[in-house]
């Protein structure tokens, strides 16, 4: 399976196929900016780490190679990590599917240069959003984060009104109790402070090296967050310039 990757010897994009890619600290809205981006540029969006978990619920497309889906599961249970082959493989995988004929959406990948390497023997990279927000802030809105045990819905009960950064609170209507299947909410092991610092830091160590390269590239728009949802105009904006939408 390590070796499925190579039988690519070109770039496996279709024509007119385009790529952008969402980058950015955990927890700074690549998420939130993906959902609106979909409606409007029609992309598929990719996040390799959300089809992992779909290929352990067995929630894959009728398109996804079986074999691969095995593969994962078997490294898996056997409490293996994904290879950045298998990673690369998953992509190719979603490229498959109708929704990406426009285009896909980036969303987690590639995190680290070997990743990148992996991936430009095959795709190109259109355009790179580096979102960006104040460390503070987003270290208060991590751990502000509130998440149903229940389904998975996530809350947020910080609130910034400060320094030219408007954020308003998610909060549930009732508190402590989430709004979609009445569960319980909790702050996750991801988001207390120890951890929130150590996944910034990791981010520094392994992921912020590519925007060296991306740069080079001259594909990189950089946006800061200062008002959430509210920003998405602004992003839009940029993003349409240099997008064919």
């Amino acid at each position: 399976m390590k070796n499925l990757i190579i039988r690519y010897a070109a770039s496996v994009a279709k024509p007119g196929q385009q790529f952008l890619v969402l980058f950015g600290a955990p927890g700074v809205g690549k998420g939130t900016f993906a959902k609106l981006l979909i409606k409007d540029t029609k992309f598929n969006h990719i996040s390799t780490g959300d089809e992992i978990r779909k290929i352990l619920k067995g929630n894959t497309s009728q398109s996804f190679d079986p074999k691969l889906i095995v593969t994962i599961k078997d490294i898996v249970a056997k409490g293996g990590l994904v290879s950045d082959e298998i990673v690369m493989n998953i992509l190719q995988e979603k490229l498959k599917e109708p929704e990406s004929a426009k285009g896909v959406i980036l969303d987690g990948f590639p995190r680290t240069l070997r990743q990148l390497d992996l991936y430009e023997k095959i795709l190109p990279t259109n355009v790179v959003v580096n979102v960006t927000l104040r460390a503070d802030i987003l270290l208060e809105k991590l751990a502000a984060r509130r998440t149903c045990v229940g389904c998975g819905t996530a809350f947020n009960i910080c609130d910034i009104n400060r320094d030219g950064y408007v954020m308003e609170p998610l909060n549930p209507k009732k508190e402590g109790v989430c709004d979609a299947c009445g569960g319980k909410l909790v702050v996750r092991d991801d988001d207390k402070k120890e951890v929130i610092e150590q996944r910034m830091k990791e981010y520094e160590e392994k992921t912020h090296p590519l925007l060296d390269r991306y740069r080079a590239m001259g594909v990189v728009i950089d946006f800061e967050v200062k008002k959430g949802k509210k920003d998405y105009p602004r992003l839009w904006d940029l993003v349409k310039q240099k997008l064919r939408v």
